[in-house]
C-alpha cells in the first residue's frame, strides 16, 4: 500500500493528471494486521491521514465524468453568506482558526467580484485544492468541504466571466 500512496503523491506532486491508483477511502479504511518488528503505528498512522487528506483534496478538485456532463446546480455563494459563514464543532475536525482565516479570504474575494473590482485573494483552484490541519474540537470535515465546493463553483463562475468564457447556468 505504502508504493501505491507514494506513487499516487508523486502524481499529484508533478501535476501528471490521470488516475492515482488509490482512493482516499482505501487509505482511510486500510487495516494492518500487529507484527513484532513492524512499523510504528504512531509513525503510520499520521501518514496516512495526510495521505488520505492530500489525496481527497486532489479527488475533490477533479470533476468527475459525470460533473462534467451535467449542467451546474448550484446555490453561489455571496460575500455575505461568506462573512457569516458557520460550521459545527466536533471532537476532532479542520483546525478552526485556518479554516475562519480562510472563509475571511474568501469572502472578500467574493465581495470584490460583486461590486465589480475583482482582486482576488484567492481562486477557485486554491479553493478546491486547499488543506487543512486536524485538530481537537475543530470544525466538521464534511460540512468545511461542501461549502468550499459551493465556493470554488461560485468563483470558477465569477473568473469565467471575467475571463469572457461561457458561465454556465446556475439553475
Amino acid at each position: 500500500m505504502r508504493k501505491r500512496i507514494v506513487a499516487a503523491l508523486l502524481v499529484i506532486e508533478n501535476n501528471q493528471g490521470g488516475g492515482l491508483g488509490i482512493t482516499s477511502d482505501e487509505i482511510e479504511s486500510a487495516t494492518f494486521p500487529w507484527a513484532l518488528g513492524g512499523f510504528d503505528h504512531e509513525d503510520v498512522d499520521p501518514f496516512l491521514e495526510r495521505s488520505a487528506r492530500v489525496i481527497r483534496a486532489y479527488e475533490r478538485s477533479r470533476p468527475t465524468v459525470e460533473q462534467l456532463q451535467a449542467p451546474a446546480r448550484f446555490e453561489p455563494v455571496t460575500a455575505a453568506e461568506a462573512m457569516q459563514a458557520e460550521f459545527t464543532t466536533v471532537l476532532r475536525g479542520y483546525h478552526v482558526r485556518a479554516v475562519d482565516r480562510f472563509t475571511t479570504s474568501i469572502a472578500h474575494t467574493i465581495e470584490s467580484y460583486e461590486v465589480g473590482k475583482p482582486m482576488p485573494l484567492t481562486d477557485s483552484g486554491q479553493v478546491a485544492r486547499k488543506l487543512f490541519d486536524i485538530s481537537m474540537r475543530g470544525y466538521s470535515e464534511l460540512e468545511v468541504d461542501e461549502y468550499l465546493d459551493r465556493v470554488s463553483a461560485t468563483l470558477r463562475r465569477w473568473e469565467s466571466q471575467q475571463s469572457g468564457d461561457d458561465v454556465v447556468s446556475s439553475g
